[in-house]
């Protein structure tokens, strides 16, 4: 199915401004970063200039977001179904796919897989995991109950746990992290969150597993805030181990990024980061669900090699 051509004239009261800021004011819906992203791959100008998200708008040009054919070749992977209620489903996300249309991953998206699979072209996410989380993905197959569990999400209704392999030994039981999340200005990464000056967040955790130089985390975010687990842990000490956007410097994930090279290959460690959404709970008068994930057998695995790796050192 062709995706429409959209184009936007720039007005008098555009001129001068950023494109990626004319754009978000267009389409509001989308994020920053979303944008930004879409004018990468899919935004065209009328004026000689380098489409990015700095250039700066002229009179009298047009803004075309146009379709782009990307050479995709469908995955023959099914995705779990784990459970199914009135207007939702809930699915077992794997590893390494993202979950919605992003950059030159379009039809081989966890949203558009599930279209496909379930014949069903209404399918609609009702909230996100990470490309390299796995686990619990809740998908409405209606407007209503999309709204229904967006809301939910939004207002913090939503009991969500996941489980993580840390670097390190965290010697407490259990505890609270109440670290505010925002942008890493200093970052060249663009998508890298910080603990530093931004939204209120809170992460309860509990000691599941402990090796000699990792551990394993049930983590209950009580806030939603973006990579908030993730900059949660690497804010006191303990990364999930395979991330490579923190606890690492930033050329890591660049070099991912550009195909250029995999640093986790070189160190023989996970090749992806090990954070799993095991469990996703609601309930209101009229709604009520509860979804659990396995964790998947990898996680014990590096839970045990990693502290082996380190006592070998």
């Amino acid at each position: 199915m062709s995706e429409p051509t959209t184009v936007y004239p720039v007005g008098r009261a555009d001129i001068g401004k950023r494109l990626d800021r004319f754009l978000h004011e267009k389409i509001p819906r989308l994020s920053r970063n979303r944008i930004q992203e879409m004018i990468r791959a899919r935004v065209l100008l009328s004026w000689d200039a380098r489409v990015r998200p700095a250039t700066v708008l002229v009179p009298g040009g047009v803004v075309k977001i146009d379709y782009v054919p990307l050479p995709e070749t469908l995955l023959e992977q099914a995705i779990p179904v784990l459970t199914r209620g009135d207007g939702w489903l809930a699915v077992d996300k794997p590893a390494g796919i993202p979950v919605h249309p992003v950059n030159t991953v379009r039809e081989n998206s966890v949203i558009r897989m599930l279209r496909r699979q379930e014949g069903n072209e209404e399918l609609r996410l009702a909230h996100r995991l990470d490309r390299e989380t796995s686990g619990v993905l809740l998908v409405a197959d209606n407007r209503s109950t999309a709204r229904t569990l967006s809301l939910a999400f939004e207002n913090r209704q939503v009991h969500k746990e996941y489980i993580a392999v840390v670097r390190g030994v965290v010697r407490d039981r259990e505890g609270t992290i109440e670290l505010p999340v925002g942008k890493a200005a200093d970052s060249r990464v663009y998508t890298r969150q910080a603990a530093v000056k931004g939204c209120p967040s809170e992460t309860g955790w509990k000691v599941e597993a402990r090796g000699a130089a990792a551990t394993m985390l049930r983590l209950f975010p009580r806030t939603g805030r973006r990579h908030q687990i993730r900059v949660h842990l690497e804010a006191i000490g303990h990364p999930v181990l395979g991330d490579l956007l923190y606890g690492r410097p930033d050329r890591d994930y660049l070099d991912l990024v550009a195909g250029e090279r995999d640093p986790r290959k070189e160190e023989g460690g996970p090749l992806r980061q090990l954070l799993h959404c095991a469990r996703v709970a609601f309930e209101s008068d009229s709604f009520a669900l509860n979804c659990v994930s396995p964790l998947p057998a990898s996680f014990h695995h590096w839970l045990v090699r990693e502290s082996g790796q380190e006592n070998s050192k």
